[in-house]
């Protein structure tokens, strides 16, 4: 299973988009492999337009939806500190996906370098695949 990211579904659902990111998210599709959690779908449906609604459906319908947990919240705050004490500010979605990750031991699928620079001070508790 891989945590898609907001990143890697945008790019994915763009008509153009970058062949890798969209050649990932089809593999973790066509494979029931592709999850996301609910900092991400909130994301993607404040960032959309009302006419990308039926695309965002199908992300919901055709992925698994991992629940962001209350203990999720303890995480992502522990990340913050670890990662602000080593000069990091990552934006808090990022740091909550991060947490969920963690906590169900998968990559996070994305096009994003905030989750590299947290994998290089978390070392491999965050496994990223960069897109």
């Amino acid at each position: 299973m891989g945590l898609v990211d907001t990143s890697a579904w945008v790019e994915f659902l763009r008509r153009k988009g970058e062949a890798k990111a969209k050649a990932a998210v089809a593999r973790l599709l066509a494979t029931e492999q592709a999850a996301y959690t609910c900092p991400i779908r909130f994301e993607l449906l404040s960032g959309a337009s009302p006419a990308a609604g039926p695309d965002l459906e199908l992300v919901s319908r055709f992925s698994q939806h991992v629940p962001f947990e209350q203990e999720d919240w303890t995480e992502a705050a522990a990340l913050e500190r670890k990662l602000r004490a080593k000069g990091l500010t990552p934006p808090r979605n990022d740091l909550f996906v991060a947490a969920v990750a963690i906590r169900v031991e998968v990559p996070v699928v994305c096009r994003d370098a905030h989750f590299e620079a947290m994998r290089q001070v978390l070392g491999t508790q965050l496994q990223v695949e960069q897109v």
